[in-house]
């Protein structure tokens, strides 16, 4: 049951991120900026329960985003401590992207840098599915 849910999640996970990758694809305008940041954090949701979920396959119980990154971070799930720590601050910010200024912040982050993070997730969650 386990197994089955994690390769649910590690699926759901590469959908969120094609979208996401979609989205970001698209010439800039503010439609596509906020439809990038919803999908970012569509994206960010399904990583840390597939880390969650991955970390308690391997015995390690969990409970929050944060408790999940550090562990995901000693476990060598994720790599970048403080740039996956960013990654969640921007999460948090983005029910506030209705200030113009931040909004554009926020998609810059993806853009410039949670993207590649997630990129690098997918390929190690993929390993996950053949190692498990």
């Amino acid at each position: 049951m386990e197994a089955e849910s994690l390769a649910e999640r590690i699926d759901d996970y590469l959908k969120a991120l094609k979208q996401l990758e979609k989205a970001v694809a698209q010439p800039k305008n503010e439609f596509i900026r906020n439809s990038v940041i919803q999908r970012f954090e569509f994206t960010h949701e399904l990583a840390w329960k597939m880390l969650k979920l991955q970390l308690e396959a391997e015995g390690l119980i969990v409970r929050t985003p944060r408790e999940t990154l550090q562990e995901a971070l000693q476990a060598g799930l994720i790599e970048d401590g403080n740039l996956w720590s960013d990654m969640q601050k921007m999460r948090n910010l983005t029910s506030h992207t209705y200030h113009e200024q931040l909004a554009e912040d926020v998609y810059a982050f993806i853009v410039g840098q949670a993207l590649h993070l997630f990129q690098l997730l997918a390929e190690k969650s993929r390993t996950w599915q053949t190692n498990g």
